[in-house]
């Protein structure tokens, strides 16, 4: 029996220092892993939120350059350079040269970080329901503006600048958490 035992005990099993380097490095795999895997999602999540601001730019500066494009007027008085930031137009109205049933006008401007766009028009108060130029005169004075529509196009934009004599330029700043685009453009108004 004595034999038996001492087989048993010199017998294959780990010791104690064993395990504990063992357990060490798979701890070390685990947070290699984990780090990885964290990384790649920051990274992720730091990309689809690029993704997002961009596309909110692009479907905000298609729908403005097709309706600058087809402007009948500018109301705006724009700077002809963006050399100082002071001079530069944070709001663009123009007359829409899409509907030609009525006068009207469309207005883009920043709001709480939300991009609107209102449709306005202006008559004079003794005949509310025929809309006029917004300078035209009569013989009390300026029309009277009245917003039909506001819609908010877009979200986390944070700049909306306009500028430039016949061309248009715009320049859209967005943010997202610590995320933050830029976009411009230059827009050919045809019909000015």
């Amino acid at each position: 029996m004595a034999k038996s035992q001492n087989i048993y005990l010199k017998g294959a099993g780990f010791t104690l220092t064993e395990l504990l380097i063992a357990v060490i490095i798979g701890m070390l795999i685990i947070m290699v892993v984990s780090s990885t895997f964290l990384l790649n999602q920051k990274v992720f999540r730091k990309g689809n939120i690029k993704a997002e601001l961009s596309q909110n730019a692009r479907i905000v500066l298609d729908l403005m350059s097709r309706e600058i494009r087809q402007a009948a007027e500018i109301v705006t008085t724009l700077p002809s350079d963006d050399t100082d930031p002071n001079l530069l137009a944070h709001e663009l109205e123009f007359e829409d040269g899409h509907t030609t049933s009525q006068i009207q006008y469309l207005k883009y401007l920043l709001a709480n970080n939300q991009l609107k766009r209102q449709t306005i028009v202006y008559y004079f108060d003794a005949d509310p329901s025929i809309y006029v130029h917004w300078n035209d005169v009569d013989s009390f004075g300026a029309p009277t503006q009245n917003i039909l529509e506001e819609k908010i196009i877009g979200e986390n934009f944070t700049s909306l600048d306009f500028f430039g004599n016949s061309n248009i330029n715009i320049i859209l700043n967005l943010n997202k958490g610590a995320e933050q685009i830029e976009m411009k453009a230059v827009i050919n108004p045809r019909n000015n």
